[in-house]
């Protein structure tokens, strides 16, 4: 009787060491998952704003401006915008790429997609809808 019990007590630990992290990584990749939305979403709303001005210089600020509207949570720490690309007389679209940093939940120090801090990027092109008509 007590070897089975302490049979059992050995295949609950080692599953148990085999079902935790398995939970963990499930963890951590949905945080990934949320923060590259979370960016994706933001890249869209900016390049939106940016698409709605006259020059490069008004494109920038909005899209910044979206950008800085942004609350942090316990996931996204941060969001920035790296560049705006406003080609108005070529392609007449604006292109804007935004950059994110998560936390992961639980981050596991030998995977290097589960480390704090990681940096998350989105590209999101509009076409510019302030185009003045040519007489």
């Amino acid at each position: 009787m007590k070897r089975k019990r302490g049979a059992s007590l050995v295949e609950v630990t080692v599953g148990l060491f085999i079902i935790i992290p398995l939970f963990l990584a499930i963890i951590d990749l949905s945080a990934i998952v949320v923060g590259q939305i979370v960016n994706d979403a933001m890249a869209k709303r900016a390049a939106r704003a940016a698409a709605h001005q006259e020059n490069a210089g008004a494109a920038t600020t909005a899209a910044q401006n979206v950008v800085s509207a942004y609350l942090p949570n316990g996931i996204v720490t941060s969001i920035s915008v790296e560049k705006v690309d406003y080609d108005k007389d070529k392609s007449g679209r604006v292109v804007v790429e935004t950059k994110t940093i998560i936390n992961i939940p639980a981050p596991i120090q030998l995977v290097s997609i589960f480390q704090n801090g990681r940096p998350m990027h989105a590209r999101a092109t509009e076409p510019i809808v302030m185009l003045t008509a040519n007489p």
